[in-house]
């Protein structure tokens, strides 16, 4: 491969995961309503499903998914699924969020919004487990953990069925067939490493505590929001499987 290559592909690859999607989302949500370490483990697990996809495409296996339909349409159809279950748990923890007492502290309805979201119930007038009282923000509870925001990112990039055709697109027209194993190395580490310092950084951003504290401030907003655009995408995905 010549470095124009690379370069065309980096390029590419870069205006791929720097577009507004679900990864970009789920990792923004759990960095801004739970914690850095989530936001960040978040996209690691974005960058994990990712790290799927190349496999995938490397090997050729992408291609052939894309060619059989009815793979393709299985895939298309799980991921909107799961894209529209948590745009339904956004919706449910704003809105259940928005229906907590006024007296709450933000903190506390920041928290109690994550809770929500992860199926969790808090009863009014009770701050959720892990939030300091008196506004004053504590650790998220046990909604947005690390763990689960690495499960939440991962799942989240391998249910876009539409990374099959970026997949194949991206090394069809840029990776020659006979590529070398170790310009197929290459490529591995130059997509993985740009990919994770990307989603590291919207994490970062993300959690950044004046970013944040508006976020939470308007916590069941953000959530309504969120869980809206998830079920926006998932009817997308939906209605290109039909």
């Amino acid at each position: 491969m010549e470095a124009s290559q690379y370069l065309a592909l980096l390029g590419l690859w870069i205006a791929g995961i720097v577009a507004p999607g679900p990864d970009v989302l789920v990792i923004l949500r759990n960095a801004s309503l739970g914690s850095r370490s989530a936001g960040v483990l978040t996209a690691v697990g974005v960058m994990a499903g990712n790290l799927v996809w190349i496999t995938l495409s490397l090997t050729g296996v992408t291609v052939l998914i894309g060619e059989a339909d009815t793979a393709q349409r299985i895939i298309q159809v799980a991921g909107a699924l799961f894209l529209g279950w948590l745009g339904a748990s956004g919706i449910r923890a704003g809105l259940a969020a928005g229906a907590l007492p006024a007296r709450l502290p933000t903190a506390a309805r920041g928290a109690a919004t994550g809770a929500a979201s992860a199926g969790g119930t808090t009863p009014a007038g009770v701050l959720p487990e892990g939030t300091a009282a008196a506004g004053t923000p504590g650790p998220p509870g046990r909604t947005v953990t690390p763990g689960r925001g690495f499960v939440l990112g991962l799942v989240t990039n391998l249910s876009n069925a539409k990374a099959i055709v970026f997949f194949v697109a991206l090394f069809a027209n840029v990776v020659p067939a006979g590529a070398l194993w170790w310009e197929t190395a290459l490529v591995f580490a130059l997509l993985v490493a740009v990919g994770l310092a990307w989603f590291t950084a919207v994490a970062w951003v993300g959690s950044v505590e004046r970013l944040a504290a508006g976020f939470r401030r308007h916590g069941a907003a953000v959530e309504l929001a969120a869980g809206a655009l998830f079920l926006v995408l998932a009817l997308g995905l939906l209605l290109s499987a039909l």
